[in-house]
């Protein structure tokens, strides 16, 4: 096997792999890549079909990922009167098995006592992000951040731990703690900002 046939064949699974990928934005990248090193294949072997088809993928990846990156999502919140809403029972009818791999140990009973905000991105319902009063005065406790697994780009984090928090501070709260035993929601806190503590993560907003 020659460097060129390995070429092909990197090119190739690039391209076959992009095609799994449910994120829109990753499959544009690894095709581009793909088709970018397919073509330069079809090239060196002057195949002109393959280096032009290829050619004109890796334009179109370019101008699709350059709209992505221009597009500004739209967020907003709805403060929900009660978890016990036909909204809130669509959401745990569709991804309660989800939520519960996260968050286990939050019942809709305990989300009764708490504050719960539904997140639109894009008038299109993608989180729920409910909490409770702490112990401690001007401290609130994180029950359920949740995204949708479509929309888990950290875009809808962003908008929650960025512009939501001053909305959080005018009511007085200056910190917000998460309890855990979840690896990929540990891995998710501290992406967020969340500092580890004895017996959870906190992140101060104050």
């Amino acid at each position: 096997m020659t460097w060129l046939d390995i070429l092909g064949y990197v090119g190739s699974v690039l391209v076959a792999i992009s095609l799994m990928m449910g994120n829109i934005k990753r499959l544009r990248w690894i095709n581009l890549f793909g088709a970018a090193v397919f073509s330069s294949y079809g090239f060196l072997i002057e195949a002109t079909p393959v280096f032009l088809l290829n050619g004109w993928i890796v334009l179109v990846d370019i101008y699709y990922l350059v709209r992505i990156y221009q597009f500004k999502d739209n967020f907003d919140m709805v403060k929900l009167s009660s978890v016990r809403t036909p909204l809130f029972e669509l959401l745990i009818q569709r991804y309660g098995a989800d939520i519960v791999q996260y968050f286990p140990h939050a019942t809709v009973d305990q989300l009764d006592d708490a504050v719960a905000l539904l997140i639109f991105r894009n008038m299109k319902p993608v989180g729920l992000f409910a909490y409770q009063q702490h112990n401690e005065v001007g401290v609130v406790e994180v029950l359920i951040d949740y995204v949708i697994p479509d929309a888990r780009d950290f875009k809808t984090a962003q908008f929650l731990f960025g512009q939501h928090t001053s909305r959080l501070r005018g009511e007085g709260i200056h910190r917000l703690v998460s309890y855990s035993d979840r690896p990929a929601h540990i891995a998710y806190l501290r992406k967020m900002g969340f500092v580890a503590e004895a017996s959870g993560f906190h992140l101060d907003i104050g």
